[in-house]
């Protein structure tokens, strides 16, 4: 059995971002103890894999755990899981770094820090609702950089004036981060965004910007839809959800898949806290789905599909049950052959959603 992902939930966060629908609660100070003590009963009585490759703490806002909690999760996992070399990611606000912090990831094992910078201009920093300034961002750049040699910066474009992504794509590339991830603003139902959609961009300079991203960042690898790296810095942990691997979730609101089932934690937190653990729903997917997930999940990334790989996971060919949805991308353009690949082109990472419509 392959190793899985594990994927931690700390829902926490200083100040609530107005564009942000995750499970995800403020607080004035960090995240409690009652919450570290809920996540490790949990993973201490995972009925599971006992084999990781990665762990990605995500949030929420994962660096508002102090560094005992974030030993003391560390520590229980490690009691879990067997993992030899893991690739343990943590997302990181640019105000949470600080000496301690930075002390603390490095003596647990993190092997990657993912920056939550979304812009270098103050402007749009203040439309997105941030805690943190530009200055802060760049502070924070400088303290990880000098102390992790795989790290990176997530981005946002969209925001207001969205003519200033250029200088943040420049900005960006003077700390010369290993990875940086480049994500279009979304006005999702239920945040406070939602009644400000109004003002959202619209399609064609979301695309123009998406290509300025993408023609920034032309010395980075563009492995997945949003997302460039160096060579060897590609996010180990992400790559098993695009090749719909197995990978556990915990905390509130997280999802898991094992063996064919999708299962999700309870997302109301005060709940979590009482029966860690508990689902909300649990769903075994049928073969085809499984089928039509991996193909989606594989056309968001520059290899796409390896007709090998596909062929000894499920016995035959894409092509023997989705010959016609496949030759439709071909003709449209969307997707083509790479030797015995199929991948997306760079129109069908413009248009991703429309290669899952198809294949759907």
């Amino acid at each position: 059995m392959d190793p899985i992902g594990v994927y931690i939930h700390v829902p926490y966060c200083r100040v609530a971002c107005p564009y942000c629908d995750f499970v995800k609660k403020a607080t004035r100070g960090d995240a409690p103890d009652a919450f570290v003590g809920a996540l490790c009963r949990e993973i201490a009585a995972f009925d599971g894999p006992d084999v990781a490759a990665s762990v990605f703490f995500g949030g929420g806002t994962p660096s508002l755990l102090t560094p005992a909690g974030f030993a003391a999760i560390m520590s229980v996992l490690r009691q879990r899981f067997r993992m030899d070399n893991p690739e343990v990611s943590v997302e990181v606000n640019p105000d949470d770094v600080s000496p301690d912090r930075l002390d603390a990831w490095v003596e647990a094992g993190v092997a990657r820090v993912n920056l939550g910078v979304q812009s270098f201009d103050d402007r749009v920093l203040k439309y997105f609702g941030r805690c943190h300034d530009a200055a802060d961002a760049r502070r924070a750049c400088e303290a990880v950089a000098s102390r992790f040699e795989n790290w990176g910066i997530d981005l946002i474009f969209g925001g207001r004036p969205h003519d200033a992504w250029g200088e943040t794509l420049a900005e960006c590339l003077r700390f010369a981060p290993p990875h940086v991830s480049t994500y279009g603003l979304t006005f999702e139902e239920g945040t406070p965004f939602w009644k400000r959609r109004a003002e959202a961009i619209d399609d064609d300079i979301g695309l123009e910007l998406y290509r300025e991203g993408d023609a920034a960042l032309v010395a980075y690898d563009h492995y997945e839809v949003s997302n460039f790296a160096l060579p060897g810095f590609e996010c180990r942990h992400n790559l098993i959800y695009w090749r719909n691997a197995e990978y556990a979730g915990f905390g509130p609101g997280a999802y898991s898949y094992l063996d064919g089932v999708r299962a999700r934690n309870a997302p109301d937190i005060d709940g979590y806290l009482r029966a860690p653990g508990a689902k909300s729903e649990s769903l075994r997917l049928s073969d085809r789905e499984i089928k039509v997930e991996t193909l989606i999940q594989h056309f968001r990334t520059r290899r796409g599909l390896p007709r090998a790989d596909y062929v000894a996971r499920f016995g035959a060919t894409p092509e023997a049950e989705f010959a016609a949805p496949l030759a439709a991308l071909a003709a449209r353009g969307l997707i083509e052959e790479e030797g015995d690949s199929l991948r997306p082109t760079r129109t069908g990472y413009e248009l991703n959603n429309e290669i899952g419509l198809a294949i759907v």
